[in-house]
């Protein structure tokens, strides 16, 4: 991989990850009658709606910064297809990446507003129907957002990578589950709840950093 091009996902990976926390650094205690799960009592109280307006661009310039990056994630692989495939697939699940991140803010958004300015029983039937009318799209963008990790994944696995299979244990997807695993069993606090919206991109961030390193050290050698 290009140093140049990891280095802009570990920008976008920063800029997308700095406004998961700005989203979910709260209090995590559910909301009775809550219809999405990530809907928690920290946005009913003293939270800044500027928070997910920041989040918004943030993830915009994100995905921007991204975009080479997944291009480049592609490339690693030693046939022409097999690189073809990766890079085109890693490319069209941005568009799940930027979408995700700007309708979460955005419920985020309406529910806060809408518990302070109209109180929190019409805010919880508002932001469940408006829930509940985009979560069928947004589950098919977390699908298609998945899928080209996972390829990525299982094509190292089969060793048709530069990078050895040792770097696995760095994968994206590994850390992920893994950041989810530790927050599952970890008490809930506004840490851990802000640590679980950030385990995409704090995985990224893992495994960019295990490539340049990876890098850096191949290029010396040779």
């Amino acid at each position: 991989m290009k140093k140049i091009n990891i280095f802009f996902g570990i920008i976008g990976a920063l800029l997308l990850g700095t406004g998961d926390w700005l989203l979910g650094f709260t209090d995590p205690a559910p909301v009775d009658g809550a219809a999405w799960n990530a809907l928690v009592t920290g946005y009913t109280r003293n939270y800044s709606l500027l928070r997910p307006v920041i989040a918004m661009p943030l993830g915009f310039f994100g995905v921007l910064s991204y975009a080479p990056c997944m291009w480049e994630m592609g490339q690693i692989f030693k046939d022409e297809k097999t690189r073809r495939i990766q890079s085109i697939f890693m490319i069209a699940g941005m568009g799940g990446w930027a979408l995700l991140h700007y309708l979460y803010s955005a419920v985020i958004f309406v529910f806060a507003y809408s518990c302070r300015n109209i109180g929190q029983s019409e805010a919880l039937n508002i932001t469940n129907a408006l829930y509940k009318a985009v979560m069928p799209g947004m589950s098919l963008w977390l699908v298609f957002m998945l899928i080209p990790f996972l390829l990525h994944f299982a094509d190292i696995a089969r060793g048709k990578a530069f990078l050895p299979k040792k770097m696995l244990a760095f994968h994206t997807l590994v850390w992920w589950a893994g950041i989810y695993s530790v927050t599952s069993v970890l008490p809930k606090t506004a840490f851990t709840n802000g640590l679980n919206t950030f385990a995409m991109n704090g995985a990224m961030l893992v495994w960019l950093a295990a490539v340049l390193i990876y890098e850096s050290k191949h290029t010396s050698a040779r």
